[in-house]
């Protein structure tokens, strides 16, 4: 199904893209805004292993929405001619931690606020589709291989030493 949206020249659907990164900037821009509006809002009743749990996803989100947006920017940069795919390609270039959000956050988040909730798990999607989007450019080369000939090669290979 993502293959559906990379074009015969390898590149991301222009109207993918543009989609990903509007949602990118509107959910920074949100998630900007709450923060600074409720920087002052009384946690303490979270406890301070919650309240470091907190904390954490709100440095995830952060650097989660960062490097879409980044991410996003390399894609139209390779899309205008400013860059190559080759330094698209680049480990650099793609994004820095595509586990950032494997775990959950790691606690009951019951009496989190609910905006923040919405928020995280409106970026930990985003992140995802893109985490997903970057393998099938990047890395789907890889898988046109058969890995049951890849096995049988590696076999015959430690075989005749």
């Amino acid at each position: 199904m993502l293959e559906n949206i990379i074009l015969e020249d390898g590149q991301l659907d222009h109207k993918i893209l543009e989609e990903l990164y509007t949602e990118g900037l509107e959910l920074s821009r949100l998630v900007v805004e709450y923060f600074q509006v409720n920087k002052k809002e009384n946690l303490q009743h979270l406890g301070s292993e919650r309240m470091g749990n907190y904390t954490l996803e709100c440095n995830r989100m952060t650097t989660g929405i960062m490097q879409v947006v980044s991410w996003c920017l390399m894609q139209k940069g390779l899309s205008s001619g400013e860059i190559s795919s080759e330094q698209a390609g680049e480990r650099e270039s793609r994004l820095s931690d595509a586990k950032l959000f494997s775990k959950p956050i790691g606690c009951a988040t019951d009496d989190f606020p609910t905006e923040f909730i919405d928020y995280s798990k409106r970026i930990r999607n985003l992140f995802e589709k893109i985490v997903r989007i970057d393998r099938v450019l990047y890395e789907n080369e890889n898988s046109t291989k058969n890995p049951v000939h890849d096995l049988m090669e590696q076999i015959k290979n430690t075989s005749d030493i």
